[in-house]
C-alpha cells in the first residue's frame, strides 16, 4: 500500500514536471495583419463574464488590432514594431536620421555597463538599416510603405536582431539608474535582474522592462506608450496605464504620438484608434447634374458663300456684320453679278470635326460676335442679258428724303405713319400749289360744259 502510494506520488510529480516545461508549438506570423478588434469580442464571448463584459466595450474605442507571436518576444516586437510605425505615420525623414543619432549616443551606456562594442553592433545595424529604408518609403505617401515595414518584421532573423539591440538598451538603461529600479525588485540585485529577466534571448517583458524600455526608447523620441490590461479585476473597461513624454521644460508634451498595447495573460497585442490608420483618400469624382440643352454651332465647311445670306446658316452676331446691299442703275450692259469674296472666318474653338455640339452646362454661354473683317462693300449691280425697263426705280431711290405715297386716305391722312402727321418722325407739312386746285376746277367746268 505504502509503496503504491508513492509511486502515485512519483508520477504526479513527474507530470507536474512536464506540465510546467509544456511549450506550446507557436504559429502564424511574426506581427499580423491589422483587422477589427470585434474579433476580441467575439474570442472571448464565452469566456469569464468579467472578460465578456470588458472586450465588448474595446470595439468602441480601439477600432483595430494587430496580433504578435506569442514565442515570448510578443512584447519587445510590439513596442519595436509600433516605434517604427510611428516613425512612419509621422511623415518626416529628418526624424527618422534623429533617431538614428540619438540611439547611436546610447553606446555609452552600453560601454559603460561592459558590454563590448563588437557584441552588439552588428544588431545595431540592422535597427538603423531600418530605420534607413523606411524613410527612404516615406515620401510614397500609401500602404507600400507600411507593407515594406509588416515585412521586415515578419523576417525572423532581422526582427530578432532588432529586438536583441532594444533588450541590450534596457539592461544598460536599468543598471545605469538602478536607483530607479531597485524599489521594484525587491531583495533582487540589478545585475542579476537583468541577467535573468531582460538579457536572455527568450524571456518576456515584465513591467519593470516595459518602464525602463519606455524610458530610453519611446519617451525620448516624443512617443507616449498606452498599454491596456486584460485581467479580472471588478470594472466595465480595461485598465490602462500610460507612459507620457516630457518636453524641455519637464512638462508633458501635449497630444504625442501613441504607442498602445493590449496585455492579456501572458501575452501582448498591438491597438489602433481610428485616427491611428492612414486611409488613402480616393481620387474625387466629378458630377456633373445640369439640364441638357443643344446648340449648333456652324463651323467652316468651304460652304458657298452665297449660303451664309440666308438666313440662320451663319452664326449668332454674324449677321450684324454683314454689308448693306444697294442697287445701282447701269443703263448700259455690264458683266454678271460680282460678289466680292468674304473672308473665311475661323471655326468656332467648340469642336473642329463635328457640327453639332452638344453642352451640358448648367447655363448656356453666351459667346462673343465673331469679328470679320470685310475689306469692301458688297455691291451688287443690275445688268445682264435682260433688257433695261422704263419702269425700273431710278437709282437712289431709296436715299434722301422718304416719298409721300400718292394716295391717302382718311385713315392714313389722320394716321402718324403719314408723313405730314407731327408724330411721324420725317414730318413734311403739306404745301398749298395752286396748281391742283385749278386742275380741278377745270375740271369741273369741262364737267358742266358738257352737260
Amino acid at each position: 500500500m505504502g509503496s503504491s502510494t508513492y509511486i502515485a506520488e512519483e508520477e504526479l510529480a513527474h507530470l507536474q514536471k512536464l506540465s510546467g516545461e509544456y511549450q506550446p508549438e507557436v504559429t502564424g506570423p511574426l506581427v499580423g495583419e491589422r483587422q477589427s478588434s470585434s474579433a476580441i469580442t467575439t474570442e472571448y464571448a464565452n469566456a469569464d463574464p468579467v472578460y465578456r463584459t470588458k472586450t465588448a466595450a474595446l470595439p468602441s474605442k480601439y477600432s483595430h488590432y494587430r496580433t504578435c507571436r506569442g514565442d515570448g518576444h510578443c512584447g519587445w516586437r510590439a513596442i519595436a514594431f509600433t516605434y517604427y510605425e510611428a516613425l512612419l505615420r509621422l511623415g518626416d525623414k529628418n526624424r527618422f536620421l534623429e533617431e538614428e543619432t540619438r540611439l547611436r549616443s546610447l553606446h555609452n551606456l552600453l560601454n559603460t555597463i561592459g558590454f563590448q562594442e563588437h557584441l552588439y553592433e552588428d544588431f545595431a545595424d540592422e535597427c538603423f538599416e531600418l530605420l534607413r529604408k523606411t524613410a527612404a518609403s516615406v515620401p510614397a505617401a500609401d500602404e507600400s510603405a507600411a507593407a515594406s515595414l509588416l515585412v521586415s518584421f515578419n523576417d525572423e532573423a532581422l526582427s530578432m536582431a532588432i529586438i536583441t539591440y532594444f533588450k541590450l538598451l534596457t539592461s544598460a538603461w536599468i543598471q545605469t539608474h538602478a536607483n530607479d529600479f531597485q524599489p521594484f525588485l525587491l531583495d533582487q540585485d540589478i545585475r542579476e535582474y537583468c541577467a535573468t529577466q531582460i538579457e536572455p534571448s527568450i524571456c518576456e517583458i515584465d513591467h519593470v522592462g516595459m518602464s525602463a524600455l519606455a524610458e530610453v526608447l519611446v519617451k525620448p523620441a516624443g512617443f507616449a506608450l498606452e498599454v491596456l490590461y486584460l485581467d479580472r479585476s471588478p470594472g466595465e473597461e480595461i485598465n490602462t496605464y500610460h507612459f507620457d513624454p516630457l518636453g524641455h521644460d519637464g512638462l508633458p508634451i501635449p497630444n504625442p504620438p501613441m504607442l498602445r498595447l493590449l496585455y492579456r495573460p501572458g501575452h501582448y497585442d498591438i491597438l489602433y484608434k481610428m485616427e491611428d490608420i492612414h486611409i488613402p483618400q480616393a481620387a474625387p469624382i466629378h458630377v456633373a447634374l445640369a439640364g441638357y440643352a443643344d446648340e449648333f454651332v456652324p463651323v467652316g465647311r468651304g460652304m458657298s458663300d452665297v449660303m451664309t445670306l440666308i438666313p440662320g446658316m451663319y452664326p449668332t452676331g454674324l449677321g450684324q456684320n454683314w454689308p448693306a446691299v444697294s442697287y445701282d442703275y447701269q443703263p448700259t450692259a455690264i458683266p454678271q453679278p460680282q460678289m466680292a469674296a468674304v473672308p473665311t472666318y475661323a471655326p468656332v474653338p467648340v469642336s473642329t470635326t463635328q457640327d453639332y455640339v452638344s453642352h451640358v452646362n448648367p447655363t448656356i454661354p453666351v459667346e462673343s460676335p465673331i469679328g470679320m473683317s470685310i475689306n469692301s462693300p458688297m455691291t451688287i449691280e443690275r445688268g445682264g442679258p435682260f433688257r433695261p425697263s422704263m419702269y425700273e426705280l431710278e437709282p437712289g431711290f431709296h436715299s434722301g428724303q422718304s416719298h409721300s405715297l400718292p394716295f391717302q386716305t382718311s385713315i392714313f391722312r389722320n394716321s402718324h405713319y403719314n408723313t405730314a402727321h407731327f408724330l411721324n418722325p420725317d414730318f413734311q407739312p403739306e404745301e398749298w400749289t395752286p396748281d391742283s386746285e385749278y386742275v380741278t376746277s377745270n375740271r369741273s367746268r369741262n364737267k358742266s360744259s358738257s352737260q
